[in-house]
């Protein structure tokens, strides 16, 4: 039996989060999943799947191109939202917030860490922009797979990480017959308050 009390009394819901997080990453095939949704310049609203690779000091940490469309986006508005769906555990959740560049440091060391021609594919992507075929992105990445082969590839400099900084995290809780647990923390004055939703 889930000890539901436990959720509404804690003081920041980011400690919830990286606990579900971790027990995504144990259970469930695709953990890292996450769908980011940004305000488009028309007015509209954008989604798209990414991986969340870690919380960083209390701010969950993704990867982009800082030139794709969902970059442009968030230099124009950094509010955004994201959301979780676990089928293995049951869970779900979502946070809003906004986003800031994270370090160089942090996005480089993260950069290096990543298998080689995970970095080639990287460094030679024009995110979002349009490549005439499937042959000259082959052909680009093979070029590429071969100048660095010896050297390794250099840190892209439009590429890199963005923290989420939120001000609204809910967790939901699938339960029998659809009664399912929702909790809802809204970050207010700089402390976190907490209500029971209805599902």
């Amino acid at each position: 039996m889930t000890d539901y009390k436990n959720y509404l009394e804690t003081d920041n819901p980011i400690h919830v989060f990286e606990k579900w997080f971790k027990e995504a990453l144990e259970v469930e095939d695709n953990g890292y999943y996450f769908t980011l949704s940004t305000v488009a310049k028309d007015g509209g609203v954008n989604a798209r799947t990414l991986l969340l690779k870690k919380v960083h000091e209390g701010k969950p940490l993704f990867f982009t191109n800082y030139n794709s469309v969902k970059a442009e986006e968030l230099e124009e508005n950094n509010h955004m939202a994201m959301t979780f769906y676990w089928d293995k555990l049951g869970k779900q959740v979502r946070i809003r917030g906004t986003v800031t560049k994270a370090p160089r440091e942090v996005s480089e060391n993260y950069f290096k860490s990543r298998g080689f021609e995970s970095q080639v594919a990287s460094f030679i992507s024009n995110q979002s922009s349009p490549v005439k075929d499937r042959e000259q992105l082959e052909n680009e990445f093979s070029k590429a797979r071969d100048l660095y082969a010896e050297s390794g590839v250099p840190y892209p400099e439009n590429w890199g990480g963005y923290l989420v900084e939120p001000y609204e995290i809910t967790f939901f809780i699938y339960g029998d017959h659809r009664l399912n647990d929702r909790f809802q923390f809204q970050l207010k004055d700089g402390k976190w308050e907490n209500q029971r939703l209805y599902p």
